[in-house]
């Protein structure tokens, strides 16, 4: 399954929560995590709880790291990147109710504008990954 869309500028809230559970967000996916997302804009609505997404998905539970709300991964590449490995990523409240639906936000090892040298505007192609290696947890609709 294949996404494109558009960088664009975000809140900047993941590079707080990012931030501060950044331990946890490490061991979790066995890798670094740069703290901070990329937002893409894509040309229609993404419907995190659609079959194809939910058997991508890792669900990291509050529990598991000490936040106040559980966390969807989907594992991707991005394509036209040189196939840098990174995340689809969004706490389970935006998932139900974004009010921009059509945005994605992804994470990744490291800083993907300033390794890309990406600005708004640039097309990002990100690849979902087969089924996620854990289980998405509780039902969530």
């Amino acid at each position: 399954m294949r996404l494109i869309g558009s960088v664009q500028d975000g809140e900047g809230d993941a590079s707080h929560w990012l931030s501060v559970f950044n331990a946890e967000y490490s061991r979790k996916l066995g890798v670094p995590v740069f703290p901070g997302s990329l937002n893409l804009a894509l040309p229609y609505h993404f419907d995190w709880f659609d079959p194809e997404i939910r058997r991508r998905s890792i669900w990291f539970d509050r529990s598991e790291y000490g936040g106040e709300r559980d966390i969807l991964l989907v594992p991707c590449r991005l394509a036209n990147l040189d196939n840098e490995p990174a995340w689809l990523w969004t706490p389970t409240t935006a998932a139900k109710d974004r009010p921009d639906p059509w945005v994605v936000e992804i994470v990744a090892s490291r800083s993907l504008r300033r390794t890309f040298h990406l600005a708004n505007g640039s097309i990002v192609e990100v690849e979902l990954l087969n089924d996620a290696p854990h289980a998405i947890g509780p039902e969530i609709e």
